[in-house]
């Protein structure tokens, strides 16, 4: 996302409030969510041009396809929230509405999607780090990394840092409600009954825990995340 007014720039990492902080500028900018193309927030249907949704552009990206000059890119605020890894799994996991149709651990060792940068589901599982630090020298490109376990007090920091006066985030794009009728034929046919909203760690066992933390190993390190015990 991309505010000209504000002169920032916001690197949206898929399931760490994205669309909350969004919203809160397309209001600054006096634009509805139908109307979010101004701040870069469309879709995207050239795969030379970047991701299915620009949305999910890396800072790097942002960049390398153009959207922002060489000038801008560096006087410009640029932030970003990341969140951890394996709350952002489980996240993702219920927000696709997964949990009607098999277990995490499936999702984990058999449903995650192909590596594929165009692809929006993929780019749903990408590592936080590659969203924030150049490919090539690893440099952080960003100015400011909040924190989705903090994110109202970090984005407050940002808002004060751009004038912003009312910086209380709505919640918004929640999981996909579970379905009825495929938690009746669930139950009926044997299977399992949809996933009720739990605790992150109330999904995972040794080996899950293990394949996370394998998958994410430069965003834990980096951003010092643990799985709680």
């Amino acid at each position: 996302m991309i505010s000209k007014k504000h002169q920032c720039l916001f690197v949206h990492i898929p399931k760490a409030a994205g669309q909350s902080i969004e919203r809160v500028f397309l209001n600054e900018n006096n634009l509805t969510w139908e109307d979010r193309a101004p701040l870069l927030l469309r879709k995207n249907i050239d795969r030379n041009k970047g991701p299915e949704r620009l949305a999910h552009l890396t800072a790097e990206e942002y960049l390398k396809y153009g959207y922002i000059s060489e000038q801008d890119f560096g006087s410009y605020f640029k932030f970003t929230f990341v969140r951890n890894p394996w709350s952002r799994l489980v996240s993702e996991y219920n927000y696709r509405g997964y949990n009607a149709r098999f277990s995490f651990e499936t999702f984990l060792t058999k449903k995650l999607p192909k590596k594929d940068s165009y692809n929006d589901r993929y780019r749903h599982i990408l590592p936080q780090s590659d969203f924030i630090y150049c490919s090539e020298t690893g440099k952080n490109l960003v100015d400011f990394i909040g924190k989705f376990e903090n994110l109202q007090s970090d984005f407050d920091t940002v808002c004060k840092k751009l004038g912003i006066i009312n910086s209380d985030l709505p919640h918004t794009n929640k999981p996909k409600k579970a379905n009825p009728v495929k938690s009746f034929l669930n139950m009926f046919l044997g299977g399992k009954k949809e996933t009720q909203k739990k605790h992150y760690t109330e999904y995972y066992s040794e080996a899950t825990i293990s394949i996370v933390e394998e998958m994410y190993s430069q965003d834990i390190e980096t951003f010092n995340y643990r799985f709680e015990r």
